[in-house]
């Protein structure tokens, strides 16, 4: 019954969240408003907090070999099947956007707060942190891609602009420096655990405005290749690449069964790429990871 304390708990504010946009308490605007507080202030407090806070030295080389590799695998393959033009290259983009920048900060830290009390909370915040850097780096990429513009300074610009990068090499450098500051910890962490909440209630907003029949349309064929691709690519990794990493395989499974990113809507806004269909995926993956999340838990009790 963990799992689905957890994912009822996200639930009722996801519903809370659409209600607020059913009742008109807030206008389909005030999402943009809600969503950009976490981006640029409550996301990125929480992370430089929780990695200032780290030792860097004793991270574990499973967690983070376990975080990226699905991905990156993924992505390889798909980028392989391109190349032998088995797809064409929206097909292409949109497959890789689809696995490339995930809700493992909004929707993952909300559902791993309350995840066997919080057992795998750490683990979670750090993994974000990591795929964070790498959904952004990728997304930004595959769209550079699909509008053919090249890339060069400025696209290193907007790589390290960005301020969830920008957050997570500070604390990365706070932690090796061992520079911590009572006062503005404080601060940080106040705005930092607001985040969360925030997150999925916003998400909530976001399903009743871009939700509807033509996304499921253009987006299911994505949304499923997320849901089912990215799991199994993780299970095929601990299988294969880290044999013996014991209960830590559950937590690696289930924050690789996370939905797709609300920011992946905001960056096909900026590029006017692909709008609806992104805007599909990330509501359908969130709906598809209430059964996702129930069902790689329940195997994962079997297999670890």
């Amino acid at each position: 019954m963990e799992v689905l304390t957890s994912l009822f708990t996200i639930l009722i504010i996801v519903l809370l969240g659409l209600l607020s946009r059913k009742t008109g308490i807030f206008k389909a605007e005030h999402a943009k408003t809600l969503s950009s507080f976490v981006y640029y202030f409550g996301l990125p407090t929480l992370f430089y907090v929780k990695l200032s806070a780290l030792d860097i030295s004793s991270l574990d080389i499973q967690l983070v070999l376990g975080t990226l590799l699905p991905t990156v695998i993924l992505l390889a393959v798909l980028l392989l099947i391109k190349t032998l033009k088995l797809i064409n290259k929206d097909t292409y983009i949109l497959l890789s956007l689809s696995i490339s920048f995930g809700s493992y900060a909004f929707f993952g830290i909300a559902f791993f707060e309350t995840f066997q009390g919080g057992k795998w909370l750490a683990n979670s915040i750090l993994s974000a942190s990591l795929l964070g850097v790498l959904g952004i780096i990728t997304t930004l990429s595959l769209l550079e891609y699909a509008s053919n513009q090249k890339q060069g300074r400025n696209f290193l610009f907007k790589i390290f602009s960005n301020p969830l990068v920008l957050s997570i090499i500070l604390g990365i450098v706070s932690s090796l420096a061992g520079f911590q500051l009572a006062f503005l910890n404080n601060a940080f962490i106040l705005v930092g655990q607001t985040s969360s909440a925030v997150a999925i209630f916003v998400l909530g907003m976001f399903i009743y405005d871009r939700f509807s029949l033509e996304t499921i349309k253009k987006a299911l064929l994505y949304s499923v290749f997320r849901t089912v691709g990215l799991p199994l690519t993780a299970y095929l990794t601990i299988l294969f690449i880290l044999p013996g990493v014991g209960e830590l395989g559950q937590f690696l499974l289930l924050e690789n069964g996370m939905p797709a990113a609300i920011a992946l809507v905001v960056f096909a806004e900026r590029y006017e790429y692909k709008v609806t269909e992104l805007a599909g995926i990330v509501s359908l993956t969130s709906i598809f990871s209430f059964i996702g999340l129930t069902a790689i838990f329940y195997l994962s009790q079997l297999i670890f």
